[in-house]
């Protein structure tokens, strides 16, 4: 069993609501400009360059801060009565702003810096009373630094996390709170040691059809044990359809000329509508995983050409299409319930008969189907998934080897 713990970090957005939301905005207008402050003073010290965050950001401090010593700094910080953490927050940033600025293009000595316009995080000290349903932020009024106490609405944060730094974040007419969760697993056993365990692995087989995925899990003998078919594939086909009809009507009624953010609102829905399948279908395979005691999901991977091919065939608002997102989020959820995802070449995976081994003769794409050359017959889709959780088990079998 595995000796160490490991974690994932997700970030959950509550929408954030208080009396002063201007005083929001004074915090966010000082922080950007203490933020360009160090930003301009760090590219025109390229000895600074090379050293870690942490070092930097002493260096800088000592650069701007009056120590104990009660010495001038070199370059006093033109700002009275910062906040230390606020500071802190506000370096940090300036400090990933020029390092990935000097990472992107030589910087000549001296250059003005670009306007940056970073969300406020709040360090330790600089907020209290944290829960899902309210926070207390030390804020900038213009005059002065007073806390003032904001109620928040989403979810109800995991038990056991950890809630790292949050940060205030203005999106169009709302508030929001970003706030980075660290959730502990306890199983990291690497794929080999799972392997030697015989543990239980789901292969995943995307469709262009009803179902977005179907999954069969079996042991590490190869006995199958459980398939599943995640459907709901066709209801989002159509919703997309709605919204697409929709944008067309209203290009006409423009005459079909472009106009600048024409018809955003609905782009918004149809964006809005795949990250939600895209997340229901990840959670509901990462439910019947754990169910079956699953260790590893194994997806199928092809080249990128390969990809791209039948991608554009299955259309942007496909079923198919989708798969991108449930892989992503799949990688995600199922690290953080100590699964691991992995992914193995799916050459050959539809060729031949997982029953039998026999060559397939007949497909009929439109129904899902196959028959094979010694009769047998089912679900193309199904039979891709064997073989995907077969060829997985032998390839993994030689590395144990």
């Amino acid at each position: 069993m595995p000796s160490t713990t490991g974690y994932s970090i997700t970030t959950r957005k509550l929408r954030l609501c208080c009396g002063h939301p201007d005083w929001l905005r004074k915090t966010q207008e000082l922080y950007n400009e203490i933020e360009s402050f160090y930003y301009d003073l760090l590219l025109k010290r390229e000895e600074l360059w090379e050293l870690s965050s942490q070092k930097t950001m002493r260096a800088l401090e000592v650069l701007t801060i009056m120590g104990r010593d009660k010495k001038i700094p070199e370059v006093p910080i033109p700002w009275e009565k910062v906040p230390l953490y606020f500071r802190r927050a506000a370096i940090n940033s300036a400090i990933a702003a020029a390092k990935s600025h000097i990472s992107r293009q030589s910087i000549i000595p001296g250059r003005k810096a670009e306007k940056l316009h970073s969300a406020v995080t709040y360090y330790k000290g600089m907020y209290r009373d944290f829960s899902h349903k309210e926070i207390t932020l030390k804020v900038w009024t213009g005059e002065k630094w007073q806390w003032m106490r904001c109620r928040l609405y989403g979810e109800i944060f995991p038990e056991q996390a950890e809630l790292m730094s949050p940060s205030v974040t203005f999106e169009k007419k709302y508030l929001m709170l970003h706030v980075p969760v660290k959730e502990f697993t306890a199983d990291t056993a690497s794929v080999k040691q799972r392997i030697q365990e015989g543990r239980r692995i789901c292969a995943i087989q995307f469709t262009n059809g009803d179902a977005f995925a179907v999954g069969t899990v079996c042991d590490g003998a190869g006995k199958e044990i459980a398939v599943k078919f995640w459907s709901g594939g066709k209801e989002y086909t159509h919703r997309c359809n709605q919204i697409q009809k929709k944008i067309e009507k209203a290009r006409k009624s423009l005459g079909e000329e472009k106009q600048p953010g024409e018809n955003r609102k609905y782009w918004m829905r149809l964006k809005h509508l795949s990250e939600y399948y895209a997340h229901e279908v990840s959670t509901q395979i990462i439910k019947f995983c754990l169910k079956n005691q699953v260790s590893m999901i194994i997806l199928p991977k092809y080249k990128k050409e390969y990809t791209d091919y039948v991608m554009i065939g299955s259309g942007n608002w496909g079923t198919l299409h989708l798969s991108t997102g449930i892989r992503r989020n799949l990688t995600y959820k199922a690290w953080k319930n100590g699964i691991l995802v992995i992914e193995t070449y799916a050459k050959g995976i539809s060729e031949t008969c997982a029953s039998c081994g026999a060559p397939i003769v007949s497909v009929n794409r439109k129904a899902d189907e196959y028959i094979c050359r010694n009769g047998h017959r089912g679900s193309r889709s199904l039979n891709s998934a064997r073989n995907l959780s077969r060829k997985c088990i032998q390839q993994l079998g030689k590395q144990v080897v």
